[in-house]
C-alpha cells in the first residue's frame, strides 16, 4: 500500500494536470500565444491538422494557421483520464469544440490523447493528439456525420 505522502503527492499531480489542460483550453481560445506554447515541453508536439514540434513551430502553427481556420473558437474539455508513473503522465480527455467560419457557427468533437512530462517542477505537454469525430454547421445538427476524412464507425450487428 502506498504511504499517505505518496497519495497525496499523486493527488497533487492529477490536479496540477487538470489545471495544465484547462490552461490549454483558455490560452488557446483568448489566443494567447507565447502562454499558451509555454504549455508544452521544448521539443512538445501537437498532432491534429498538422503534426508540429517545438515551440518555434508550435508558436508558428497555433498564431498563424489556427486563426485562419475560424473566426473564433471555444474549447470545452471534460471527462479525463490520467495515469501517472513518476515524471511521465498520460492520459485522454474529451473534447467539444464549438467555432464560426465565415459566419457560420459549427460543432464538434473528439478527443485528445496527451503525454505529459514533468520538467522542473511542472507538467507540460510532451505531446498532444487530436482526433476529430465529427464537424457540423451548427444549424444543421452534426446528425453522426464523422469529421471530413475519418470514416465513419461501424455500426453494431443487428
Amino acid at each position: 500500500m502506498k504511504t499517505i505522502e505518496e497519495r497525496l503527492k499523486l493527488v497533487e499531480d492529477q490536479l496540477e494536470i487538470a489545471q495544465l489542460r484547462a490552461h490549454y483550453c483558455h490560452l488557446l481560445d483568448e489566443r494567447r500565444w507565447e502562454d499558451f506554447v509555454a504549455l508544452f515541453t521544448p521539443d512538445g508536439v501537437f498532432e491534429g491538422l498538422e503534426a508540429v514540434s517545438g515551440h518555434e513551430a508550435l508558436l508558428a502553427f497555433f498564431s498563424e494557421r489556427v486563426p485562419k481556420l475560424a473566426e473564433d473558437f471555444w474549447h470545452f474539455c471534460t471527462n479525463g483520464t490520467v495515469e501517472v508513473d513518476g515524471d511521465v503522465a498520460t492520459g485522454r480527455i474529451s473534447m467539444e469544440y464549438l467555432s464560426v467560419t465565415n459566419g457560420v457557427s459549427y460543432v464538434s468533437a473528439g478527443h485528445y490523447d496527451d503525454v505529459m512530462h514533468r520538467v522542473d517542477g511542472r507538467w507540460r505537454f510532451a505531446s498532444r493528439k487530436i482526433t476529430f469525430y465529427f464537424l457540423a454547421p451548427l444549424s444543421e445538427g452534426w446528425a453522426g456525420r464523422p469529421f471530413p476524412g475519418r470514416a465513419p464507425a461501424p455500426r453494431a450487428a443487428e
